[in-house]
């Protein structure tokens, strides 16, 4: 059996248990999903998964075969709004549990948190997610937050976490995220400068794990509590008390003045409480020379032993995998062609795309390129990879038969390391289906 077969299997596997109680993630427990229908919860599912950027009605022939007995789409509609929005994660995580790991060190695993922002359909009525006419566009436009936990050596996402725009908070989705993360090895959170904070920091110490996050030199000196200037390269470790209050009288530890740091009110601490008015982080900060006169600075709690200043560099330069992963959310796996103008939905969509992405990459890391004498070393293609996962995911005629491992090996491309691009901000309108949903 092809490894190909192995991951469908695997993942058939997990839909199959949530099908087996449908109950559980039904809107109307014991009501939905009671009857056996052509667009049952498990062929919903997969037929999710496998959408691509066409109409509806054409997404359904495509799946159940041009034919008269095709489900119609008031019938996929229907069936969608009887499902949860915790099937879909239940499904990632499930799914995600059953694939091969990949450790750092033989022992850590590497977790990038981000965010993207999703123009949706637009709608002037939703306060949530429209912004006014600007130089972007003269109509004004809706959009979505999305907020990824990405394995970088697995290439997978762990989880999401899906916020209307305007309400958008990367701080509260990442504390969020890693208080319901679940995990046996050890994680190291790699983040960018837009989640420096001490609630961040403190949750992450709280669940027992690790993280990297980069920092801006203000933050930076705000913590170590001395100017950056002329400073070169760094390996610090600083002892700092939060504290809401400003007053010295009030501190508990007045002989450690020089460690305390005031938090207003209106920044989020949720570990400074009425019955705890103080909370100890140890932090450790690290500032890297990346090129002349380009400085890196990093605050993190990962120990001595493990890791030296030399580790950070290759460390942190992983999380731009990440950035990768919503490229091709976005565009090769058809991200922004939702089928629905309703918000459930559309994070429904979102879900399932990081699915069938995990799906894919997992296929796509286990083909063997062959080895020819070339120019350069070459990678998967995943934008065509993942087209032929989606095909090879659609079959369920038990009859048909897809060589996935030789169409991925035969759409490669080659590996330029140095080469570098200014991004290119283009604005994209989402495609739009005239549904009455």
């Amino acid at each position: 059996m092809k490894y190909s077969d192995v991951v469908k299997t695997m993942l058939l596997a997990s839909i199959h248990d949530l099908a087996a109680n449908p109950e559980n993630y039904a809107l109307h427990p014991g009501k939905d999903f009671s009857r056996n229908r052509k667009l049952g919860f498990k062929h919903l599912l997969l037929l999710l998964l496998t959408m691509e950027a066409d109409c509806m009605k054409e997404e359904l022939y495509r799946y159940f075969g041009r034919s008269t007995d095709a489900p119609s789409k008031a019938a996929f509609y229907k069936q969608r709004k009887k499902i949860r929005e915790d099937a879909f994660r239940s499904l990632l995580i499930s799914f995600t549990q059953k694939c091969k790991k990949k450790l750092f060190k033989g022992k850590y695993s590497l977790v990038a948190c981000d965010g993207s922002a999703v123009d949706i359909f637009r709608n002037p009525d939703d306060p949530d997610t429209f912004f006014e006419p600007n130089g972007k566009s003269t109509r004004g436009f809706n959009q979505i937050h999305i907020n990824a936990f990405f394995s970088v050596l697995d290439k997978k996402f762990t989880d999401l976490l899906v916020q209307p725009s305007r309400k958008r908070n990367e701080y509260s989705a990442f504390c969020q995220m890693v208080d319901r993360s679940e995990t046996d090895a050890p994680v190291i959170y790699l983040c960018d400068r837009g989640y420096a904070s001490y609630n961040a920091f403190a949750h992450v110490i709280e669940n027992g794990q690790f993280f990297l996050i980069r920092c801006t030199d203000a933050k930076t000196e705000k913590i170590l509590g001395a100017p950056l200037d002329g400073v070169t390269e760094l390996d610090y470790h600083v002892d700092r008390m939060l504290s809401r209050s400003q007053s010295k009288k009030k501190r508990l530890h007045p002989e450690l003045e020089e460690q305390y740091r005031f938090v207003c009110q209106d920044v989020p601490m949720d570990y400074i409480t009425q019955n705890h008015p103080e909370y100890k982080l140890s932090l450790r900060i690290i500032r890297i020379e990346l090129s002349d006169c380009c400085y890196e600075n990093l605050i993190t709690n990962l120990p001595d032993l493990d890791f030296d200043i030399d580790d950070f560099k290759d460390l942190y330069h992983l999380r731009w995998n990440e950035e990768t992963s919503f490229r091709d959310l976005k565009y090769p796996l058809c991200l922004k062609a939702f089928h629905s103008k309703k918000y459930e939905y559309i994070v429904q969509e979102v879900w399932v795309r990081a699915i069938l992405y995990n799906f894919c990459s997992e296929i796509a890391l286990a083909v063997e390129i062959p080895e020819k004498k070339r120019k350069h070393v070459y990678q998967v293609n995943y934008s065509e990879a993942i087209k032929t996962c989606r095909d090879f995911l659609r079959i369920h005629d038990g009859a048909t038969t897809l060589d996935v491992e030789g169409l991925i090996a035969q759409n490669i491309l080659p590996v330029r390391p140095g080469r570098t691009f200014a991004r290119q901000a283009r604005f994209k309108l989402p495609i739009s289906f005239c549904y009455r949903n």
